[in-house]
């Protein structure tokens, strides 16, 4: 039985509901690559889209969204201070403490991004063991640690199975 499943029976017509994206986790990763890093961040949005398909009450692309748009005004607020410390020449008292509140903004995003990242992975495990039941088991460690890659994994696997009835 392959690992991150339990046992699976053909997929039941009655329950069946929307088809997951289904992209090879390596061509994600490629892609990702090639574009630096913005081909993954695209990926992660159309990911949290279909979780919200089958969990309307998921916050995942709330938060992403916020933690995106929080990294830009991060990088656009360092820029700044970038420009302030060497148009006087001098590192101020004053950039040190903007720096630590920097510091806690962005400590703040990576947290709501986790924050998704585990919703998405609470939604999928529910749905999947319960409308869809297929035994679908996500770790923690490989959701935290390669959370997109790890996801298109499992929704290929996925649309496989629903296109199929095979889990393989």
């Amino acid at each position: 039985m392959p690992m991150g499943y339990g046992a699976a029976a053909a997929p039941n017509p009655m329950t069946a509901g929307p088809m997951p994206p289904s992209l090879h986790w390596v061509l994600v990763w490629l892609l990702g690559g090639i574009t630096f890093g913005l081909f993954t961040l695209i990926w992660i949005f159309k990911q949290a889209g279909f979780v919200k398909k089958i969990n309307p009450s998921s916050k995942a692309v709330l938060l992403m969204t916020l933690s995106v748009v929080g990294q830009f005004v991060l990088l656009l607020g360092a820029v700044g201070l970038i420009a302030v410390s060497a148009s006087s020449g001098s590192f101020h008292a004053g950039v040190a403490g903007i720096m630590g509140i920097v510091m806690l903004l962005s400590l703040v995003i990576a947290v709501m991004w986790l924050v998704a990242i585990f919703g998405m992975r609470s939604s999928l495990v529910r749905y999947y063991n319960s409308v869809e039941p297929m035994g679908l088991k996500l770790s923690g460690v490989m959701t935290f640690f390669f959370n997109i890659l790890y996801f298109q994994y499992h929704l290929t696997r996925i649309a496989n199975w629903k296109k199929t009835g095979v889990l393989g």
